[in-house]
């Protein structure tokens, strides 16, 4: 009897466990809607970071491990991300935009969206074994990374916060 119950407990939790995991589908919808929402939100978030060309929000928990000419790399548990910028470009440049949109032919997601006097986009791109490459881009200013279906949401979100708090120095 024992056994049969241990056997019963462990299909059950794998189940569990399964039914609990986002799909890819639910990843890039809800990801696109915290762009969405973060895009058009009049929340400012406080910078706390104050770096040689720019100061932005970073985020609990990620921290700078380099900076160098008009580029700066994050890390927050094992995941890097890149924050690529062009002080001259205003918020509503398409730089990069353009290029990511000739660049990213495979995206399941590319999400483009205008304000009065900014303009942003979600790129989503499957990747190298089961991770997403997710640029998010705003005016002269793109952050990317590499991400499991699992924390996409969480990264778009970091991503969204940083760009929209991104403070350029004289």
């Amino acid at each position: 009897m024992k056994p049969l119950f241990s056997i019963v407990t462990i299909v059950s939790f794998i189940l569990f466990i399964s039914a609990c995991q986002i799909t890819e589908e639910e990843a890039i919808e809800t990801s696109q809607q915290v762009f969405s929402e973060r895009f058009a939100s009049e929340e400012i978030v406080e910078v706390n970071y104050e770096g040689e060309q720019i100061d932005f929000y970073l985020p609990r928990g990620m921290e700078v491990t380099e900076e160098i000419d008009f580029n700066i790399q994050l890390e927050k548990d094992n995941q890097i991300f890149l924050l690529f910028f062009i002080p001259v470009e205003p918020w509503d440049s398409e730089v990069h935009l353009i290029r990511d949109q000739e660049f990213e032919i495979d995206a399941v997601a590319f999400e483009v969206l205008e304000a009065e006097d900014k303009l942003g986009y979600l790129s989503i791109s499957p990747s190298e074994e089961g991770l997403y490459k997710i640029i998010v881009g705003l005016g002269g200013a793109k952050i990317t990374t590499l991400s499991a279906v699992e924390n996409a949401v969480e990264s778009t979100e970091i991503m969204t916060e940083i760009l929209h708090s991104v403070q350029y120095k004289d």
